[in-house]
């Protein structure tokens, strides 16, 4: 249960604690005074939505702490084990959340940092807010199956989410079939453009590499001319006279004779002379190459232009198919790959019809199954409802769950009919309601009122929160639209729900008020020229006085606050009578 809450710089809140009953709590105020804000804060707590409009103006952040005690709860401990939480000695759970202008989030569980995402999934475990509008969800389909079938238990749930897997792979298998089933005349289009594609890239005998060895090929038989002039100067001046005398070879001969005449004489020449006929050597040796390459250098115009050629081939095969020969390659794969499931598909198409056939009849068991679920607990859902509505002055009501299907001449088999499938079964539902005697059930988003629709959805929390062992129950202002029996039916239902578990109303009737254990009072004040909003537990007499205010409004009379007292003395013997003990 909630134990207490801490809120500060909230919205018009600047600092509150709020410490609660285990039983039945009520907010009440003014229109306007910020009850809801309260709400907000715990629903914020628990991985709710934020904004940064939402911190109090002046302030750089907003923080808001809730204090849970968890009792025989081995459901919730394994969920905070796999988050890496633990609780207490004490059995107590306290819940951090700070929000700031530069939208940094901040989340702790019992001090250790978690993800929105893991408050949101603890808020499951320990409330259920249930806000003034949440009665209209009602009249959705898809909410009246989720409460049925949260309603039939574990088995059920799991037998849906089963059916969901196997629709799901249905679903793809069915999507490639009929993906081959698809204009004969657009297939045939697609092999002839695959095999034309396929046999451009393969005729082209594309090799990695090629482009880069082409240019350079290309560079070299345009700068022939260039290349050949350039080797026949430098042989010419290493071993060939030329026009400004000898060439170096002779001229090293002559210097290497002299030298050698007089080595004899001084041994340092001997050195000197050594390396002079390692450079005649190496002279020779480069004139020799220098003229073999002069002799393998191409004037070839005709090779230059296949070059040419052949680049541009390569050039417009990269548009069409990628920006580098391996990619061409790599694409001429794929459709070759394409190509073969296209040749195939006449017996891939066979293997999709009998895997098909077999997820429709594993479909139509599952759908069976979970349709035996729904109509079981459907019933005792009806009568769960009914005895629940008679509590809610509604005793005349009938309420009856409709479960039907749609037939498909391809749909799934189904009690030998062939029905229309969903992720969530072949089953469409319907709340039918019928709140007076002599008329016939209606579509409950047809005929029932606001303030029906709220104890429906009271009486279904009710149901739910048992299964459930939901601990703690937040009402938001559902008592909108109902007053005088039906308001004191209402007050009594979460009277009795207070016995069980924790309950918190935010009221604007005084007939729930008056049956609370602990009742906070919500004002708003100007203080220093700030406005912000304060809450306080009131005393007996305090009571009295805001169930005056909420019986008489502005005007408070002595006769509003006998009433108020007699209603307080009404509650407490009510409370006795009911429970047989003061909660």
């Amino acid at each position: 249960m909630l134990q207490e809450i801490t809120v500060k710089n909230l919205a018009l809140i600047e600092a509150i604690n709020l410490e609660f009953d285990a039983g039945f709590n009520v907010l009440t105020g003014e229109t306007g005074a910020g009850k809801s804000i309260i709400i907000d804060a715990l629903s914020l707590a628990l991985g709710g939505r934020y904004s940064s409009e939402m911190i109090r103006a002046g302030a750089e952040n907003a923080s808001v702490e809730a204090v849970f005690l968890v009792e025989n709860r081995p459901d919730l401990e394994q969920y905070l084990e796999g988050i890496g939480v633990r609780l207490g000695p004490d059995q107590t759970l306290i819940i951090q959340r700070e929000i700031s202008v530069s939208s940094k989030n901040r989340c702790r569980i019992n001090g250790q940092l978690v993800t929105v995402l893991s408050l949101n999934k603890l808020g499951e475990y320990l409330l259920d807010i249930h806000g003034q509008h949440e009665h209209q969800s009602l009249l959705f389909p898809d909410k009246q199956l989720e409460l049925l079938d949260e309603y039939c238990g574990s088995f059920c749930l799991k037998t849906r989410e089963e059916l969901g897997k196997v629709f799901r792979e249905y679903q793809e298998l069915d999507k490639e079939y009929r993906d081959l089933q698809q204009n004969e005349v657009d297939l045939a289009r697609k092999v002839e453009l695959l095999e034309f594609e396929i046999k451009e890239i393969s005729d082209a005998k594309l090799v990695i590499g090629e482009d880069e060895d082409l240019l350079k090929e290309r560079e070299i038989l345009g700068a022939s001319e260039k290349l050949y002039g350039a080797a026949s100067a430098s042989y010419q001046a290493l071993y060939e006279n030329n026009t400004n005398g000898r060439a170096a070879v002779e001229l090293l001969g002559m210097a290497e004779r002299s030298l050698d005449q007089v080595s004899g004489i001084d041994p340092r020449l001997e050195q000197i002379l050594s390396s002079l006929r390692e450079a005649a050597c190496q002279v020779e040796e480069v004139s020799r190459e220098l003229r073999n390459y002069q002799g393998e250098i191409q004037f070839d115009p005709q090779r230059l232009a296949a070059i040419e050629e052949r680049l541009e081939e390569l050039t417009r095969l990269k548009r069409k198919y990628g920006s580098t020969i391996a990619e061409i390659l790599l694409y001429a794969d794929k459709c070759s790959q394409e190509l073969a499931g296209i040749s195939n598909r006449e017996e891939r198409s066979q293997q999709l019809e009998e895997s098909l056939t077999k997820l429709k009849t594993r479909l139509g068991e599952l759908a069976e199954t979970l349709n035996q679920y729904r109509r079981l607990g459907a019933q005792k859902l009806e009568r769960a409802i009914v005895e629940q509505l008679s509590e809610l002055n509604m005793e005349k009501t009938q309420f009856k769950v409709c479960l039907t299907q749609i037939d498909k001449s391809d749909g799934i088999p189904f009690k030998g009919r062939k029905v229309e499938v969903s992720v969530k079964g072949v089953d469409r539902i319907e709340f039918q309601v019928a709140p007076n005697p002599g008329e016939g059930l209606k579509p409950m988003a047809k005929i029932a009122s606001g303030g029906e629709l709220s104890r429906i959805m009271l009486a279904l929390k009710s149901i739910l929160a048992e299964l459930d062992q939901i601990p703690t129950m937040v009402f938001d202002e559902i008592d909108v639209g109902i007053g005088g029996r039906t308001a004191q039916a209402v007050a009594e239902k979460m009277l009795l729900i207070g016995q069980s578990r924790q309950v918190i109303s935010v009221t604007h009737l005084p007939q729930i008020s008056s049956l609370a254990k602990r009742h906070f009072f919500i004002e708003k004040k100007v203080v220093e020229n700030r406005t912000e909003v304060t809450v306080r537990v009131l005393s007996m007499n305090e009571r009295v006085e805001e169930l005056s205010r909420m019986l008489g409004g502005a005007q408070v009379t002595e006769t509003t606050r006998q009433h108020a007292r007699e209603m307080l003395m009404l509650a407490e013997r009510l409370r006795l009578k009911k429970v047989g003990q003061v909660h």
